[in-house]
């Protein structure tokens, strides 16, 4: 009996399984990978690393893979009047993640063009995302955990030991753009997440290192859809 290979994944709705667009998570899960997804659409690095490190400190996995999404993103916890507000008001971002509204960029609430212009500071968001990845991966290293840290978009990092720890030097959704198969993108509102041709392509590449004994069933799936 082969041993169970435990896969903890958080990222935002560029690798997020639970939506109606299929990423590299619902590949790997589909070739038969033990699979956790606590990621999100639209959420925050904040949201990411959190739900991570929490899962981590309540179950046992064999590898863990953080997808950062992009830096301006803010998670607004809500209750019944922030939701009337704030959630249905808005043109795209109207849903919730649990109690938390993943408002990313929008700016259609007077509220987050404040925080923009007065509240939001990049520098120390940077700073804070650097820390907390570099004792994650600290963290994970002291239990014989692999990290696999996907940086998604463009984040302009300070500190060497931070960008040291990232899987891929050039951000993915960057790749995809210069990419042949950016043709298949799909621009129906607003849409981010890059086209299945692509996740089946992260999808071969995650596997090879994380579970090399599938990358067969992957190949498959990309001639299907080749």
């Amino acid at each position: 009996m082969s041993q169970s290979n435990k896969i903890l994944v958080s990222g935002c709705g560029f690798s997020w399984s639970g939506q109606e667009k299929k990423t590299w998570v619902n590949v790997l899960k589909s070739i038969g990978c033990d699979i956790t997804d606590v990621g999100g659409p639209a959420v925050s690095n904040q949201w990411i690393i959190n739900k991570a490190f929490t899962s981590l400190l309540s179950e046992k996995y064999n590898h863990v893979i953080i997808q950062l999404t992009s830096l301006g993103k803010l998670d607004v916890e809500v209750d019944e009047q922030r939701i009337q507000e704030l959630v249905n008001a808005d043109s795209l971002r109207n849903f919730t993640v649990g109690n938390v509204w993943p408002s990313s960029h929008s700016k259609e609430h007077e509220s987050k063009r404040l925080y923009n212009r007065w509240l939001s500071s990049p520098g120390l968001e940077v700073e804070d995302l650097s820390c907390k990845l570099i004792m994650l991966d600290d963290w994970c290293a002291r239990r014989g955990i692999p990290l696999i840290v996907l940086q998604g978009y463009t984040i302009p990092w300070k500190l060497p030991q931070a960008k040291s720890i990232l899987y891929n030097k050039e951000p993915l959704y960057d790749l995809y753009q210069h990419s042949s198969l950016y043709q298949f993108h799909d621009h129906d509102n607003q849409n981010t997440v890059p086209c299945l041709q692509y996740h089946l392509s992260l999808a071969e590449t995650i596997t090879k290192v994380v579970q090399p004994n599938l990358a067969d069933r992957v190949a498959k799936i990309q001639q299907y859809f080749g």
